[in-house]
């Protein structure tokens, strides 16, 4: 049944990290998109954590458990510290 329901319904789900500065903090959030036959079924935006700056370094305070810190730090230098 599982192989025949494979080829009428196509289900993919992506996540993307996107880093945005508002009042001089920039806010990481996390977008979670799922379509099912190309067509948008659910999406969601989360914030992740604050980003700022003391003492010359950078420093993440996250708002609530975040799974994998890693896409956020990679989004944030790509965008902010090149």
């Amino acid at each position: 049944m599982k192989d025949e329901t494979d080829d009428l319904i196509s289900i993919n789900e992506s996540v993307e990290y996107e880093s945005k500065k508002l009042y001089g903090f920039v806010i990481a959030f996390k977008t979670q998109t799922l379509t099912v036959n190309d067509i948008i079924a659910s999406s969601s935006i989360k914030p992740q954590g604050i980003i700022y700056k003391e003492n010359d370094e950078f420093y993440f305070a996250p708002l609530d458990k975040v799974d994998d810190i890693k896409p956020i730090i990679k989004e944030f230098t790509e965008k902010f510290l090149k």
